[in-house]
């Protein structure tokens, strides 16, 4: 198995609760701002320094809960920083951006890493299609169109011309290209069945995020299903699954910690902020009556929600425990899920930078060693 660590720039406590979209930047310190940058920095450092496989980063927009509206810039520091592990750049949203933009910069950043990038391109959550106002009944078509523009960029010897339904380009021929040949390695959100058989159909990895692990288990089964009539077989490290993790000396010590989070705050991190600005802009009617459905939806993000730490711990969507208890979870979701990658954002009780790094550091030396043959 591999290990990533998923960071990520979170501003932290606002001065005053906000439950509205977007949130009013007239909070913002820049103090806390730097402070925030700093501790980034040194948790990805550290991830590099204890061995983690991969480091992971993401892109969001209009909310304290990521300091990190363009990831190709918090991408180019790292890649001076971490400088074993592969950089996974989680975006750029693809029907948000220039398309020949992205296969430039991603080029770039594979270069400045000497190639160890790997690429997740994406959609975005829904909110995110009113940063830019970008119509999100569009959203699947120009993020196929894009993907494949930029694959041509990436791979494509001679200077070409697109002409296409959302985008046109007279001449494209990108420098530098990629190290990576012919391209970085991709990997594509499995949220859904359509992406999932997107995913099978470009032949590229697949990745599961902001779900659980019956709902994992069958997405995994069908993008194999879908890969098979589309002649290949993924492999275990075909498949990433993302989930947050708090380890402690004991399982005492850590559901303890974790305990004194309110209501499972602690343990959801990024994750709640998003579907949260999803609910609150689906609720708001931004989206408009032709999409009463993806409105429907983010309405109800909540039904089937982890009761307490045990419950989330039973439905995958939190590792908890001393290091063998945590041992056994990864090793139920390997094998249920079949994944070979875990991505792993970690818990800081009650804000606790210190126990955040200790939980690293005990996963990564003593969890981390005893799954690597799986």
């Amino acid at each position: 198995m591999k290990f990533c660590f998923f960071g990520s720039m979170s501003y932290g406590a606002l001065r005053n609760p906000v439950a509205t979209w977007p949130v009013p930047n007239e909070q913002f310190d820049p103090e806390q701002a730097l402070r925030a940058r700093d501790a980034c920095f040194s948790d990805y450092e550290l991830a590099d320094e204890l061995g983690f496989d991969w480091v992971s980063l993401a892109e969001h927009h209009y909310s304290p809960n990521s300091l990190a509206p363009s990831i190709n810039v918090l991408a180019a520091a790292l890649s001076q920083r971490v400088q074993r592990a592969k950089l996974a750049i989680l975006g750029p949203l693809l029907p948000l951006s220039n398309p020949v933009r992205v296969a430039e910069e991603i080029a770039m950043l594979d270069n400045l890493t000497d190639g160890r990038v790997i690429v997740a391109l994406l959609r975005g959550a829904p909110y995110e299609y009113l940063v830019y106002n970008v119509d999100p009944a569009q959203s699947r078509s120009r993020f196929e169109e894009a993907w494949d523009l930029i694959y041509r960029a990436w791979t494509d010897t001679q200077p070409f011309g697109w002409e296409g339904e959302h985008y046109s380009f007279r001449n494209v021929s990108i420098w530098p290209r990629p190290v990576q040949q012919p391209a970085p390695p991709i990997i594509a959100s499995g949220s859904s069945k359509d992406s999932g058989e997107f995913a099978a159909r470009k032949r590229t990895a697949l990745g599961l995020a902001f779900t659980n692990l019956p709902l994992a288990t069958e997405a995994a089964r069908f993008y194999r299903a879908k890969a098979e009539q589309f002649g290949w077989t993924p492999q275990p490290e075909d498949v990433l699954y993302r989930l947050n993790a708090y380890v402690a000396e004991s399982d005492e010590k850590a559901f303890t910690d974790m305990s004194q989070q309110s209501a499972g705050r602690g343990a959801a991190g990024v994750g709640a902020g998003i579907m949260n600005a999803n609910r609150l802009v689906a609720a708001s009617g931004f989206f408009g009556q032709r999409d009463a459905n993806l409105t429907q939806r983010f309405q109800n993000l909540g039904e089937g929600a982890p009761h307490g730490l045990e419950d989330a711990v039973r439905l995958g969507t939190l590792l908890c425990g001393g290091p063998t208890s945590v041992i056994e979870q990864v090793a139920r979701l390997r094998e249920e899920i079949g994944c070979g990658v875990i991505e792993v954002s970690f818990a800081a009780p009650m804000g606790s930078a210190e126990a955040k790094q200790q939980a690293m550091t005990l996963f990564a030396r003593e969890v981390m060693p005893a799954l690597r043959n799986l």
